[in-house]
């Protein structure tokens, strides 16, 4: 069964400002407007309890899908459902089965109210079943330290503020979640701690996941699928695995070399003998460990690498081709250049 399905979804935003829209009425011109393409027919499925990663740069149409999934927008045409329910006709059946954090997840608290109580206020509002301990039980999800409970919501950090619109889309319990950049604002650890919950769906196996990120390491960590958008078409709808295989064989190959005991300014008096070296493209050396890209009609260049630093007695840990990640193959997808 598909939790969510997208049909040819088309959607534009009229550019035309209120004051040239006055200038026309005012000099009696015949209205003209000028409209940009948010989503250009797209179509894509989850499953349910997939965990689905949905990426593409800034502009791409993420925030835009996720407003039409979550009945805030209204397409231009195709067809969207969540759940079997059409977005647009059974809306309200759609709300009742969904969690949302949005990309502004900040708006809608009341900011002179505690975490706490601003909670409290959407699960009486949500209808949900024994408020006060579903309040309870979110805000120990989302660990945020107890003596923060009580605290207005303005005096709360950006992180704890996040914690608390986390909170708040989990009240329902929903059978989908939607996620649009979850982790902004959060701190290390916590964002590690996330990404265990999402890889545990938040305590339910069954609950289906959305997740609008630029996070690379929660998309490889936790996605089951990944649709990557771009310019408002979804050019790529595959797993994390398949999405990297799918990336054309660069001109360019990586290597890296761990060193261990090798005393800093020999590693990097080795740096400088290979950025010598022709075929080499690119070097960058991180405390032990030098990372260097070859052309691939030079790629017997790396093993002279190699050699180099063994002549020069130099200890190596470990010699590796480093592997291609989403990030790398996304770029490459949309035409960027990776190692660069």
């Amino acid at each position: 069964m598909f939790s969510i399905e997208v049909r040819n979804l088309y959607k534009t935003y009229d550019k035309t400002t209120f004051k040239q829209k006055l200038a026309n009425v005012a000099k009696l011109r015949k209205p003209s407007s000028e409209y940009i393409v948010a989503l250009d027919h797209i179509t894509f499925s989850v499953r349910r309890g997939e965990v689905f990663g949905f990426l593409g740069p800034n502009g791409a149409g993420k925030t835009t899908t996720v407003k039409i999934l979550t009945t805030i927008l209204t397409p231009d045409s195709g067809y969207a459902s969540v759940m079997g329910y059409d977005v647009v006709k059974d809306s309200l059946e759609v709300r009742k089965r969904i969690g949302v954090l949005p990309e502004d997840a900040m708006r809608g608290f009341y900011w002179r109210l505690s975490a706490y109580d601003n909670l409290y206020f959407y699960a009486v509002a949500y209808e949900v079943p024994d408020p006060k301990n579903r309040v309870k039980e979110v805000l120990e999800l989302v660990d945020l330290d107890k003596d923060a409970w009580g605290r207005w919501y303005q005096r709360l950090s950006q992180g704890m503020k996040q914690k608390v619109a986390l909170a708040r889309a989990l009240l329902p319990d929903p059978e989908v979640l939607f996620l649009d950049e979850p982790t902004k604002g959060l701190d290390i650890l916590f964002t590690a701690r996330f990404r265990e919950m999402v890889k545990e769906h938040f305590g339910d196996k069954d609950r289906t996941i959305f997740l609008s990120t630029h996070d690379m390491k929660l998309v490889e960590e936790t996605c089951d699928k990944v649709a990557v958008i771009n310019k408002g078409r979804v050019i790529a709808v595959k797993g994390v695995e398949e999405l990297k295989s799918l990336m054309p064989l660069t001109s360019r190959q990586r290597f890296r070399i761990e060193f261990t005991g090798t005393p800093e300014d020999r590693i990097e008096e080795f740096v400088k003998n290979i950025r010598a070296l022709s075929g080499v493209e690119w070097v960058e050396k991180k405390n032990s460990r030098v990372e260097y890209i070859v052309s691939e009609d030079e790629v017997e260049v790396a093993n002279e690498i190699l050699k180099l630093a063994l002549n020069n007695g130099l200890k190596i840990a470990s010699f590796t081709r480093a592997e291609l990640d989403i990030e790398e193959a996304i770029l490459q997808l949309l035409g960027g250049r990776c190692g660069s």
